[in-house]
């Protein structure tokens, strides 16, 4: 019984290697047929090409069917919307490309951070980020680091050079200060009441 399983064995692992050679073979390419090459023309002249002349009286095919350019007889033209947008709000629509306005949020975040440089020597701006660093608890840390932002923002503000900077500044603003607040943190401390035991 023994011998039977260990023939089997050897069996089933010779024979697939002794048929690899006759099927792990690829067929043989096909021979290169050999085409005629063209005779060298005469110096200074060119090979003469066989392009059929086309007629100029032939028009190209329409892509659109005439009968799609018109409205059909049977359309009632009292349905059709009559508050359709000019062609100034549809190219004011459509300036306003993903592209442009990445281009734009670029130039407003240079001049954030043009303006960020200009205040970080001011005396007041200086004392408020100073202040930070001697806090004792996370609650005053926050407290001064909210004080030290409303006064960098105000500097920057008061140095901004468009109403489009300005409402850049106070989303920047609001994320700073948003990633301050602390919601699941009770910032109060609540005096529980005495058990009597």
């Amino acid at each position: 019984m023994n011998r039977m399983k260990i023939l089997l064995a050897i069996i089933s692992i010779t024979l697939p290697l002794s048929l690899l050679p006759v099927f792990g073979q690829e067929p043989p390419l096909p021979a290169k047929a050999e085409t005629p090459l063209p005779s060298p023309s005469p110096a200074g002249t060119r090979p003469q090409l066989n392009i059929p002349d086309i007629p100029m009286s032939v028009e190209p095919p329409r892509l659109v069917p005439d009968s799609a350019l018109t409205i059909p007889p049977h359309t009632n033209l009292s349905t059709l919307p009559k508050n359709a947008p000019s062609l100034t709000e549809l190219d004011a629509a459509f300036q306003k490309s993903p592209l442009a306005r990445e281009a734009e949020e670029y130039r407003l975040h240079v001049e954030w951070r043009q303006l960020q440089n200009r205040v970080a020597n001011d005396p007041e701006v200086v004392a408020a980020k100073a202040a930070t660093t001697t806090a004792h608890t996370d609650l005053e840390k926050r407290v001064r680091l909210r004080t030290y932002y409303n006064i960098s923002y105000a500097h920057m503000r008061a140095l901004a050079s468009s109403p489009e900077v300005k409402i850049y500044l106070e989303k920047q603003k609001a994320a700073v200060l948003g990633g301050l607040a602390q919601p699941r943190v009770r910032p109060e401390t609540t005096v529980s009441p005495k058990r009597e035991h």
